[in-house]
C-alpha cells in the first residue's frame, strides 16, 4: 500500500533506510546495519519535517533511498463493499466513494485501498486508507531535496511484510503511546485488526511484570477470534505472535499458553523494540 503516486518517486540508486515516522518519535534502519535501530525523540518546538530534516543531516543520509511507514496519526481506514467496477478505474473513484464518510473535503485527502478477505454474505469488501494531501506534500516536499523517497506506506500494512507468505498468523503489537492492537494477518496481507482498550500501563516502564491482571487482556483475545471467526468468517490463526514491551512479554506468553494452549513468539528484542517492525517491514516490502 502506497501514498506516494508514482510521478513523486525518483529513480532507485542508493542503497536504502527504512523510516517510521510517529507523532513523537522517528525510528530507522540502515539496510546495511539491519539490527542497529536509530531513534530520535521530536523535541519540544519541532515539527516533525524540521526533525525528520535534522535526523537526516545527523545520520549522513543524503542522497540515500527512504522508505517511509508512517503511524496512525497520519491515516485513516475505512473497511467499504467494493464497488462494482474495474480494479483500474476504483482508484480513480475512491474519492467519489468515500465522500460521505469522511470528515474534510476529498479533495484535501488522498486515498488508496487493499483488498480484505470477502465478506461472510460472500461480497467483496476493500479497506480504504485516507491521509491529508497537504501534509504528505509537505513532507515530500522538504525531503526529497535530501534524499529519494520509494515509497510511503502506513504501519499496520508494513508490518504484514515480515512474515513470510504462508504465515496464517495473530499479532498482538503495542507501540508506546497508542492502544494495543490485535492484527489477523495472512500471505503478508493485513485482514483484521482490533484495538483493545486500558492496556496503556504498560508503557510504564515503573511497573514490574507481576502488577498486571491479565484476565481482561485473555478474554478480549478471545473476543476478537471469536468475531474475525464466528462474523467475519475468517481462518483462526495457527500461530501468534507478540511484539510487546520486553518486561511483560514473558508474563504475557505464559498467560496465553495456559489459556489457549499456544505458545506465542516475540518478534522483539534487545535491539529491536516493537516500534522498529514497522521499519524492517516497510524495507522488506522494497526488496519484495
Amino acid at each position: 500500500m502506497e501514498l506516494v503516486p508514482n510521478w513523486l518517486k525518483p529513480r532507485r540508486t542508493a542503497s536504502a533506510v527504512g523510516l517510521y515516522i510517529t507523532s513523537t518519535h522517528l525510528i530507522a534502519i540502515d539496510e546495511h546495519a539491519p539490527l542497529d535501530v536509530r531513534e530520535r525523540d521530536i523535541n519540544k518546538g519541532e515539527t516533525i519535517i524540521m526533525a525528520l530534516k535534522a535526523f537526516i543531516d545527523e545520520q549522513q543520509w543524503q542522497g540515500r533511498r527512504l522508505f517511509i511507514a508512517l503511524n496512525r496519526h497520519w491515516y485513516k481506514q475505512t473497511q467499504i463493499e467494493k464497488p462494482a467496477m474495474p480494479d483500474e478505474d476504483l482508484a480513480q473513484a475512491l474519492p467519489f466513494c468515500m465522500r460521505d464518510l469522511v470528515e474534510v473535503p476529498v479533495a484535501n485527502l488522498m486515498f488508496d485501498y487493499i483488498d480484505l478477505p470477502l465478506g461472510p454474505a460472500g461480497q467483496e469488501r476493500i479497506a480504504v486508507y485516507s491521509s491529508e494531501r497537504e501534509r504528505i506534500a509537505s513532507l515530500v516536499q522538504a525531503v526529497s531535496p535530501l534524499c529519494e523517497i520509494v515509497t510511503i506506506g502506513v504501519d499496520e500494512l508494513a508490518i504484514a511484510n515480515i512474515f513470510e507468505p504462508e504465515v496464517r498468523g495473530l499479532l498482538l503489537h503495542k507501540i508506546p503511546g497508542q492502544e494495543l492492537t490485535l492484527t489477523f494477518i495472512h500471505q503478508r496481507q493485513w485482514h483484521f485488526s482490533r484495538t483493545i482498550r486500558g492496556f496503556q500501563a504498560l508503557d510504564d516502564e515503573s511497573m514490574s511484570a507481576d502488577q498486571f491482571v491479565f484476565d481482561n487482556l485473555l478474554l478480549e483475545l478471545q473476543r476478537s477470534i471469536d468475531y474475525a471467526v464466528g462474523q467475519l468468517k475468517l481462518t483462526a490463526p495457527d500461530k501468534w505472535y507478540l511484539a510487546l514491551p520486553q518486561r511483560v512479554t514473558p508474563a504475557i506468553t505464559s498467560a496465553i499458553s495456559q489459556v489457549f494452549d499456544i505458545q506465542p513468539e516475540s518478534l522483539t528484542t534487545k535491539q529491536l523494540s516493537p516500534m522498529s517492525l514497522p521499519v524492517v517491514g516497510i524495507l522488506k516490502e522494497g526488496q519484495a
